[in-house]
């Protein structure tokens, strides 16, 4: 038989003392803390040093993505608020592990209101994933009109920070509206490549076909970052027009771009794409031959999808 489960006070124990070795198993008695036994462990976590609390939301973060049945969720909303800007940071990428929308709230205050333009650009991209719902008709109409305004707020804050501005319109993205469609175009034309990167980013995430030729220029880019946002984000427009710029950057200089380019081709799929994939899964590079399994993968699961839907 495999040992009882601690209880609440005997993990907090174990963590308050110096000498305690806190187990992931222990860390899992976290899950799912009700109102008293949250209130609990927010009157201990006070009592941790900063470092301890960074140490422990980063491996309850790292519980998270292992194993989606944990809930840890309250726990990072409540350290949303932490004095520590590490912890912070890290409890908003707890948050973007969820599907709730009742966190979207929080997000966006953090994402206004904290005092670290760090923490305020993790917020915003925390509320990507929730904009890209609202835009698939996930989220009830009144939520995706507060993601959109919250967002469109921080674009539109002359004081704001161009780290979180650059964030912000990554995850506003997914709303086809014109004042989108104008950022994506104005910080397109930037002269700051890391703003241009976004600009092409978001044009992904877009989804319009209108930015098939910034996309396909940006592919031909002697900055190896813009021809990877670009062949990334051109896959999500789907459209075999764009294969064959996609075959030349298969001897790009660059490994990530190649990349982005094979994962790019099973996201459009298409006799040409499949063939070059079929190809490359035969490669003596590892990196490449696992990026063409996994690119083939999704281009064959696509097609018996519509195969199903006929």
């Amino acid at each position: 038989m495999g040992e009882k489960p601690l209880t609440l006070s005997e993990v907090i124990g174990k963590m308050l003392d110096p000498r305690g070795k806190v187990l992931d198993s222990d860390l899992a008695s976290l899950s799912g803390l009700g109102t008293d036994d949250l209130n609990m462990f927010k009157k201990n976590w006070k009592e941790l040093a900063a470092d301890q609390r960074a140490k422990l939301v980063i491996r309850l973060f790292n519980l998270s993505e292992e194993d989606l049945t944990l809930d840890f969720a309250r726990i990072f909303n409540f350290c949303i608020e932490d004095p520590e800007e590490s912890v912070r940071i890290k409890a908003i990428a707890g948050l973007e592990l969820e599907d709730r929308h009742v966190y979207i709230t929080p997000l966006s205050r953090a994402m206004k209101t904290d005092e670290s333009a760090e923490v305020r650009s993790a917020a915003a991209k925390a509320l990507g994933k929730f904009a890209l719902k609202a835009a698939l008709d996930e989220l009830p109409d009144a939520v995706d009109q507060d993601i959109f305004v919250a967002l469109l707020e921080v674009l539109e804050n002359t004081g704001e920070s161009i780290s979180v501005k650059r964030r912000a319109l990554e995850a506003i993205a997914p709303f086809r509206q014109e004042p989108v469609e104008k950022y994506i175009e104005d910080f397109y034309y930037s002269e700051d490549p890391k703003v241009k990167a976004s600009a092409i980013y978001a044009m992904g995430r877009n989804c319009d076909h209108r930015w098939l030729e910034f996309l396909m220029d940006e592919m031909q880019s002697g900055n190896a970052q813009l021809r990877y946002e670009a062949a990334q984000a051109i896959g999500e427009l789907e459209d075999e027009e764009v294969v064959p710029y996609l075959l030349k950057l298969l001897n790009d200089e660059d490994q990530e771009v190649q990349e982005a380019a094979i994962r790019s081709l099973g996201q459009i799929g298409g006799r040409d794409a499949r063939q070059a994939l079929n190809r490359l899964i035969k490669s003596s590079d590892t990196r490449i031959k696992d990026a063409a399994k996994s690119a083939l993968a999704e281009l064959l699961s696509c097609e018996d999808q519509l195969s199903l839907n006929f």
